[in-house]
């Protein structure tokens, strides 16, 4: 299914993987997964945000909860944010129609 979302196109895949490259470093640096600092990060955004996690196995549903033992340093969360911004992300979420759909990215 991702094969047909503008994010994982060729294109914007290439460009996209340095990023995830960014995301895997940051993670290693702190001894967790990509999955655990990408989620981190989301539970660092306030009360008023709450990440919504998805896992088909027990291993990624396993992965993912690992986040609650992850110590994360509002410096380590800034670093993240600087080098992952959100306007260097290529390609939409979904395509052109799918987008016209969804009033939260508006």
């Amino acid at each position: 299914m991702r094969a047909r979302l503008p994010r994982f196109t060729r294109e914007n895949l290439d460009r996209n993987e340095k990023l995830i490259d960014t995301l895997r470093d940051l993670a290693s640096e702190n001894g967790a997964t990509p999955v655990q600092m990408a989620i981190a990060w989301v539970l660092a955004q306030g009360d008023t945000i709450v990440p919504v996690i998805g896992a088909r196995t027990i291993a990624q549903l396993d992965d993912a909860l690992g986040v609650l033992q992850l110590q994360v340093s509002p410096e380590e969360l800034r670093r993240l944010s600087e080098a992952i911004p959100a306007s260097e992300v290529a390609g939409s979420r979904y395509d052109e129609h799918q987008m016209r759909m969804l009033d939260s990215e508006r």
